[in-house]
């Protein structure tokens, strides 16, 4: 929609965007003017947040949402905002003022808050494709809508602890905004009773003067996946009392004070990075990222001396929850998670900055155009037009193409909980891709050695074919001979056989005995005859004297 343009909308639709995301929202949605949209809810009887509103909803206390009046206006025409963009600027700062409790001037909309924490608006220059990397959504800020025929449905389908969890608070509080909201919850065995099969009557929704919808802020700083499945929790791989001690843990977790003493790990590392960053060939003002060409260790080369302190401090109270959960810390600041191998990435962001000339380079600049005017040969000395500039924002990586970092309005600090829970996160998926890796390894492994079983079992029977085959042809050397005796004793007419002849057929009669494999008779002087073998190694040889 361009500037002149209006936009009609319904009634309803304008009353659920002022509530979701303020009138000075719904004015920059549409490109609206503040005044003439505050002016058309009140013709069109849209009733509006009040002062204060965003701000309690922001600080997690309890609000409530006034119902849209029944009206014979269906739908509305949103004005337009010709005014001059400087005007129109000056004009949204002011409307936020008015959104916001007047006790502090410098508050934003709990939107305008989650915007800041997302984009890249601190030129940092962690890495090339950091564009295509997620920032893990903040929930402090968000808010709930909870609509009270909607919300008894939920409580009277799964435990309150299961729509606690989807709505990202605890079950202390669904159960006081069900009680503010005159919705009955099931009794304590409720539960039980049904999953043994038993029919237990629903207590149900009585009728209310009260409020039917009312906004509260997400008070759990959990890690959402993106998912189809709008219920999957964080941490629903672990069992329920697992579960349960993790969350205790990010409850709990926080930055030890400055000047305590480190974790023995991090004390012991601390030396490895400053004897590599000692060692580092990089200049000053150089860009830094991860030089996987000279792979320097965990935290060396990219985070600041200024800032490894506080970076020290994070990874203390992370390790110290880990191995209070069961984990362990390695040497080289990797964790063991679930017995799984996790690893945290961090680095500090560098701002980039016109580039100083230093005395070095100038007087380097000045031997080059004197030597230029004397020969055309003379080399020109590189020097960079920028320079770049640590500026103390970190961002924590610890699962693939998600990250955690500072902002205008959130310290990386704050985060610690989420943090925690995205290295369970990250161990399931650790555990799920080594999983997958080694059943791919096993079926490899089943089909070599299948592959192997048969080449063993084609061989084999390839050997026995080409015995069968010789012993055959033994056979038919045997039957052969066999035919030649009978013919010899045939020609000899019936006179018979004179005393040579005949011991040449016994002879000869021997040898075919000898030949075939199913006689297999020893000779006197060959032995036994190996039918099996092939027709060379079996061939007879007359035996030389040298």
């Amino acid at each position: 929609m361009t500037e002149e343009q209006a936009s009609k909308i319904t009634r309803e639709q304008l009353y659920n965007e002022i509530w979701e995301i303020s009138v000075t929202g719904v004015a920059k949605k549409y490109n609206a003017d503040y005044n003439d949209l505050l002016k058309l809810c009140k013709e069109a009887d849209i009733p509006v947040p009040p002062s204060g509103y965003w701000v309690k909803l922001k600080f997690g206390k309890t609000v409530e949402q006034l119902p849209l009046p029944e009206s014979t206006i269906a739908e509305v025409t949103l004005p337009g905002n010709d005014k001059p963009k400087r005007i129109r600027k000056a004009v949204a700062e002011k409307s936020v003022e008015k959104d916001l409790d007047h006790e502090d001037g410098t508050e934003k909309t709990p939107e305008d808050e989650s915007d800041d924490n997302t984009g890249d608006e601190n030129g940092e220059n962690l890495d090339d494709d950091a564009a295509e990397d997620e920032c893990v959504p903040y929930w402090g800020g968000k808010h709930n809508t909870y609509n009270r025929e909607k919300l008894y449905k939920e409580v009277w389908a799964n435990p309150v602890v299961k729509v606690a969890a989807q709505y990202g608070v605890s079950d202390v509080a669904i159960h006081k905004i069900c009680k503010k909201l005159n919705v009955p919850t099931p009794p304590l065995g409720y539960w039980a009773k049904v999953s043994a099969g038993a029919k237990v009557p629903k207590t149900p929704l009585p009728k209310t003067n009260g409020p039917t919808q009312i906004t509260g802020a997400k008070t759990f700083e959990g890690v959402r996946e993106k998912s189809s499945d709008p219920a999957k929790q964080p941490l629903e791989f672990l069992s329920d009392t697992e579960r349960e001690m993790v969350l205790s843990a990010v409850k709990e977790i926080e930055m030890p004070v400055e000047n305590a003493q480190l974790h023995k790990k991090i004390a012991a590392y601390r030396s490895v990075v400053k004897s590599w960053n000692q060692k580092d060939r990089k200049e000053e003002g150089a860009q830094r990222k991860k030089d996987y060409y000279y792979n320097p260790p965990f935290l060396a080369g990219v985070i600041s001396n200024e800032s490894l302190p506080r970076v020290y401090r994070i990874l203390d109270a992370l390790f110290r929850q880990v191995e209070r959960l069961g984990g362990s810390v390695n040497d080289d600041l990797t964790l063991r998670v679930r017995n799984e191998h996790v690893r945290i990435e961090i680095a500090e962001g560098q701002d980039k900055v016109e580039h100083v000339i230093t005395k070095q380079e100038a007087q380097a600049l000045i031997k080059y155009r004197d030597e230029k005017r004397r020969s055309s040969w003379a080399s020109e000395p590189q020097i960079r037009k920028y320079d770049y500039v640590f500026n103390r924002r970190l961002r924590i990586s610890i699962r693939q193409g998600r990250y955690f970092r500072d902002t205008d309005k959130i310290n990386i600090e704050s985060r610690l909980g989420e943090m925690l829970i995205e290295l369970y996160e990250e161990s399931e998926v650790i555990r799920l891709d080594r999983e997958v890796r080694e059943e791919e390894a096993r079926k490899k492994a089943e089909a070599e050695r299948r592959k192997e079983e048969r080449r063993k079992k084609y061989n084999k029977e390839v050997e026995r074919a080409i015995e069968l085959e010789n012993a055959a042809l033994d056979y038919e050397t045997a039957c052969r001979i066999r035919a030649y005796v009978k013919a010899i004793e045939a020609s000899s007419g019936h006179d018979g056989l004179n005393e040579e002849t005949a011991a040449w057929v016994d002879w000869a009669t021997k040898k075919a005995d000898w030949f075939d494999p199913t006689v297999a008779r020893d000779d006197e002087l060959f032995g036994e005859r190996k039918h099996e073998k092939s027709s060379s190694e079996k061939a007879l040889k007359e035996i030389w004297r040298w």
